[in-house]
């Protein structure tokens, strides 16, 4: 009888986990939705445009679904931001893996252009979220966090390679890294307003090799 009731529990137990598993299932599926949503909102229609209710109604959920996962657009936006870093860095770790040195740092900024061309609607979201963070605004500590994340990545690559003796001992990382982020920023920004007059491979080529022309001992 005690073991009748033991796998009974251990049965109900197990549908529990299940049901609960498939819960959490349903939710990363919406939410995922809800920010692919929300991304081509802002990349089309600016993020003035980006509502929780518009991002809902275009996942095809309901319109109140957003506020219940979010709360407000400043989370969306948030959690967006965290959506299109996270698929970059799984993108970029299964690409740029092999190198070392100042090839690391050269294969970096040739992947951010050549993941840009592929995927405009992500890169345009993104560089129009940088954009509005930019001045006294709710997103300004979002941007400027990113930001700093993104030259202290560079930086390290920098350090690195120095050290390998690959680049000039007096290279200040920090320095170098904003400045390399601002050209990798900058160039997909024009080719954004003009595709028709940037050709992204012949600047991928320029600026790596601007850089190795720069950093070299």
């Amino acid at each position: 009888m005690s073991g009748r009731k033991t796998s009974e529990g251990g049965d109900q137990a197990e549908a529990l986990d299940k049901a609960r598993q498939t819960q959490a299932e349903r939710r990363e599926t919406s939410e995922r939705a809800i920010l692919e949503a929300a991304k081509i909102i802002v990349a089309e229609r600016g993020i003035e445009a980006l509502t929780l209710h518009a991002a809902g109604e275009a996942a095809g959920y309901s319109r109140a679904l957003p506020g219940h996962y979010f709360g407000t657009k400043n989370a969306l936006v948030a959690a967006l931001v965290d959506y299109i870093l996270e698929s970059y860095a799984i993108r970029i770790r299964k690409t740029v893996q092999q190198t070392e040195g100042l090839d690391a740092l050269c294969d970096h900024v040739a992947f951010y252009i050549d993941d840009g061309m592929r995927d405009p609607i992500s890169l345009r979201a993104f560089l129009s979220i940088l954009s509005a963070g930019v001045g006294p605004t709710e997103l300004a500590q979002n941007v400027a966090g990113i930001t700093r994340e993104a030259i202290d990545g560079i930086a390290a690559l920098i350090k690195r390679a120095r050290e390998a003796g690959e680049i000039r001992a007096d290279a200040r990382p920090r320095a170098e890294a904003s400045i390399i982020i601002a050209s990798m920023r900058g160039v997909m920004f024009q080719w954004l307003i003009n595709p028709d007059h940037v050709s992204l491979l012949r600047v991928r080529e320029a600026l790596v090799a601007n850089i190795r022309r720069s950093l070299a001992p």
